[in-house]
């Protein structure tokens, strides 16, 4: 059975900055808690955050807690809601429970009343996430997937978090990097700080050194006050440093200083700073290559690679773009889209497709395709064309272009094992043990095999 996360999250949501401090206060030993000043915003925070629990005031200004529960519900379909109300009715009673509601609170209301029920709502979120995960949906906060490397992905990265280890994590661009910093982040011991995200490629190389340590006034042209970095700003949680693979080699010899020493000197500063801050980096570029050819500091890279984590492209996990895909499409309509599926056509074109952009471009085409979409499926057509001309295709060869050498070839290992996979099964009708004994491997070794490449030998059964 998957692990899950020891720590669950409540999200508290009132217009009133009091309310949300005070509960926060009297959950903060139990969950981590987080905080939305309206309906509109605790929308927001449930379409990015794994929230177990909403606790939500019942009036407020934008969206009343009804209206939270209805399209929170869409967003997070196993988490809890509570809602709480000074103005206590039983029709809102009613229509709260008809609509999903766990319970309902009035206020005034004593803390050991907020914990209790609270308690009760985790207890029973609890069970529901473990199914979640079994059944491949949230594997880790944030991130969705049904596949074997990515579960397996999920039990390392639930590891690193409980260490104090710098983390390096590695991946193609769109693999999701940010997200498993964010993960590894909520489910360490840091989970209260700070998550603080830099892009070392996204900023000049002169100016990184100053957003990431800080500086003195009059340090440079420009530096009218004292300023703290990025790394002060961090203080008690996570620094999430993108792309360190850009960063130039005399601010990596920082760096490496400062994780060993757990200290930074703003520019223009003789002295020291103590730093309590746990780093996580990324990058799409091969650190030891390039430490063996000089361009990465050696040092550096070993202090980094304590706790490498490669995520897996989305080409290697195929059983995962139907799920993402759906997905997507769910999210965009909670947001406000309409609420559509996928035709089979369109379906066949994504998973044969290779995805240079990973799950980013997934995303987007979805997205787009949501937004053309004149009917309740998305159809082939919908697609962006790119995409859909792999629908039927022997999986054309231009999009190779965009990957590196290594990567084109495992690309086209994947296509090749597609497309033979395609061929036993319609050779054989769609039966399994059929096709299996024509490739010569164990039935459940080719079930395996058709769930990792995305293939259903639904599609080639006759009738």
């Amino acid at each position: 059975m998957p692990s899950v996360s020891a720590k669950p999250t409540v999200l508290v949501v009132d217009d009133r900055p009091n309310m949300r401090r005070l509960l926060a206060k009297v959950l903060g030993a139990e969950a981590n808690v987080l905080s939305a000043g309206g309906g509109r915003e605790a929308l927001e925070v449930l379409a990015r955050e794994p929230v177990d629990v909403v606790l939500s005031d019942l009036r407020m200004p934008d969206l009343d807690g009804v209206a939270v529960l209805r399209e929170g519900k869409k967003l997070r379909p196993r988490a809890e809601f509570v809602l709480m109300t000074a103005y206590a009715s039983v029709d809102s009673a009613v229509e709260a429970m008809r609509l999903g509601a766990y319970d309902y609170l009035t206020k005034p209301f004593e803390p050991s009343e907020v914990r209790a029920i609270v308690a009760r709502a985790l207890a029973r979120a609890g069970v529901q996430r473990v199914e979640e995960a079994e059944d491949g949906v949230e594997v880790l906060p944030g991130l969705v997937a049904r596949s074997v490397v990515m579960r397996e992905l999920a039990e390392l990265v639930r590891r690193v978090a409980a260490s104090a280890a710098t983390a390096l994590l590695l991946g193609e661009t769109g693999t999701g990097k940010e997200r498993v910093a964010r993960a590894v982040h909520q489910l360490s011991p840091r989970a209260g700080g700070r998550f603080v995200a830099v892009n070392c490629a996204a900023i000049p190389a002169e100016l990184l050194e100053s957003e990431l340590f800080g500086y003195r006034r009059g340090a440079f042209s420009g530096a009218v006050t004292d300023r703290a970095g990025l790394f002060e700003e961090a203080a008690g949680g996570t620094l999430f440093l993108d792309e360190i693979g850009d960063m130039r080699l005399s601010l990596q010899a920082k760096l490496t200083r400062a994780l060993e020493e757990k200290a930074i000197r703003r520019v223009g500063e003789a002295e020291e700073r103590r730093v309590d801050v746990r780093v996580v980096a990324a990058t799409h570029r091969d650190l030891a290559r390039m430490a063996a050819t000089g361009a990465f500091r050696e040092d550096l890279w070993y202090r980094l690679n304590v706790a490498a984590i490669a995520i897996p492209p989305l080409r290697e996990r195929g059983e995962d773009v139907a799920l993402l895909a759906r997905h997507f499409l769910a999210t965009f309509a909670a947001q406000g889209g309409e609420a559509r599926e996928l035709s089979d056509g369109a379906l066949d074109a994504l998973r044969a497709y290779a995805w240079p952009g990973n799950v980013r471009q997934l995303r987007a085409a979805i997205e787009r395709a949501a937004i053309v979409a004149r009917g309740p499926r998305v159809e082939l057509g919908d697609l962006p064309p790119e995409i859909a001309g792999h629908a039927g295709a022997a999986d054309p060869d231009e999009d190779l272009a965009h990957l590196d050498w290594a990567s084109a070839q495992e690309a086209a290992k994947q296509r090749f094992a597609r497309r033979y996979l395609r061929a036993l099964l319609r050779a054989h009708d769609g039966r399994v043990a059929d096709a299996a004994s024509a490739a010569g491997v164990e039935r459940e070794s080719f079930y395996r095999l058709l769930r990792k490449h995305g293939v259903s030998a639904d599609d080639y059964r006759e009738g």
